[in-house]
């Protein structure tokens, strides 16, 4: 699930929404999964961004 939500939030930043940077309510809605299930894994958008780095890139969601 991480990898999803990590190379939906890769996807977003090479193609950023209108209106700003991307937030958890757009990046789940992206990666087709609840708030409520993506905070299980990321509290803010900074952590997931921190994490992208350690991980490998795949293919985006969104």
């Amino acid at each position: 699930m991480r990898t999803w939500i990590t190379d939906t939030v890769r996807d977003l930043l090479d193609h950023p929404p209108p209106g700003g940077p991307a937030t958890l309510d757009e990046i789940a809605a992206c990666a087709g999964i609840t708030t409520h299930h993506l905070r299980a894994y990321y509290g803010s958008v900074e952590a997931i961004v921190a994490d992208l780095p350690a991980r490998t890139s795949q293919m985006g969601r969104c």
